[in-house]
């Protein structure tokens, strides 16, 4: 009977938590964020710390060079985006005649249902209708905007506060914890598991983005800088990333190119690079013992994919990640380590 009321009352706790987290998406995804790169960038503030600078230069340090770095990013990367978007229209008129019987016969049935909604609509009598306008879409852009900068703003900023003063929250933190030892044993394992995790993937991600620019600069796709962006982002993303990444590539492939051989070249070479990652470099770097449930991952990036949208999807392996590490830390299996999801 009490496991029966254990099980009730765990799964009311994660139907409250999951609510709270979507309804309040726009205050706890900063939070998620910021708490993320904290962890990727603390190391070089802990290394300027053994040169003798102080906690809150270098964390001012690695938040501006992170802040250059993107800008610099952007702004190199605005003249290729340009250049796909100005092709976007060629792009679809080539895949409409490419694919017009197919259209043809959705065009007819689109038609066939119309008349059917008609038909009904006639029978049905004169029927007044208001209609409540909603914001146009400048406004929900505009809206969605501001709401983007003000995330920034808050993710940027508590950055810097977790690696300014990171150290001393942990310590005192510490100090208020009955057990201190056990406690400090926890944060010193996921921390270590965890940032390895995070930092070997991140690499692993940039090797492939790397590979892929290489690739598509030698099957001569126009901009491959931008491709090999879009690889590394994508493929953080577990089991969706690599086949987007393949579909958007069979589409630049028939903008660019005439011949089938030269279409399938690109997602054909980016497919061989993503197979040797995850076949052969993942499971060497990251070890056997470092594999997630692949379904875990998936029902992980399920969650909050729902929850967050895209920024969920990226950081839905990382917090799986955290919570295994957890689970096994609370569960006394201190040095079990499934860290690396499988099946990416």
């Amino acid at each position: 009977m009490r496991d029966a009321e254990s099980v009730a009352v765990i799964g009311l706790f994660l139907f409250a938590a999951g609510s709270i987290l979507y309804l309040a998406s726009e205050l706890f995804l900063p939070i998620f964020l910021a708490l993320f790169l904290s962890v990727i960038l603390y190391p070089a503030v802990r290394t300027m710390k053994s040169v003798g600078l102080p906690d809150w230069l270098g964390a001012l340090a690695v938040l501006a060079g992170l802040i250059g770095t993107g800008a610099f990013a952007l702004f190199q990367l605005t003249e290729p985006a340009g250049y796909w978007l100005d092709e976007l229209p060629a792009m679809l008129r080539k895949l409409e005649r490419e694919f017009w019987g197919l259209r043809h016969s959705i065009e007819q049935a689109s038609e066939a249902t119309e008349k059917i909604k008609n038909m009904a609509d006639n029978g049905g009598g004169n029927d007044a209708r208001v209609v409540v306008r909603g914001p146009s879409m400048l406004e929900q852009l505009a809206s969605y905007t501001w709401l983007t900068f003000a995330q920034m703003a808050i993710t940027l900023g508590l950055l810097y506060m977790l690696l300014a003063q990171g150290r001393k929250t942990v310590r005192a933190l510490v100090r208020r914890v009955s057990d201190r030892t056990r406690f400090v044993a926890f944060m010193n394992a996921v921390q270590e598991k965890f940032s390895t995790y995070v930092r070997s993937l991140t690499a692993i991600n940039l090797a492939v983005g790397v590979l892929t620019a290489l690739a598509m600069f030698a099957i001569g796709l126009p901009n491959p800088a931008i491709w090999g962006v879009l690889a590394f982002f994508l493929n953080f993303l577990p089991f969706v990333g690599p086949f987007a990444m393949i579909a958007v590539l069979t589409l630049a492939g028939f903008a660019s190119f005439e011949t089938p051989l030269q279409i399938a070249a690109a997602p054909a070479a980016f497919a061989m690079i993503n197979a040797i990652e995850c076949y052969a470099v993942t499971p060497v770097v990251m070890g056997r013992k470092m594999t997630l449930n692949p379904i875990l991952v998936f029902l992980s990036m399920l969650f909050w994919t729902w929850c967050w949208g895209m920024p969920g999807a990226f950081l839905a392996a990382p917090i799986a990640v955290f919570g295994k590490l957890a689970y096994d830390f609370a569960a006394g299996n201190k040095t079990g380590g499934t860290i690396c999801p499988a099946g990416r």
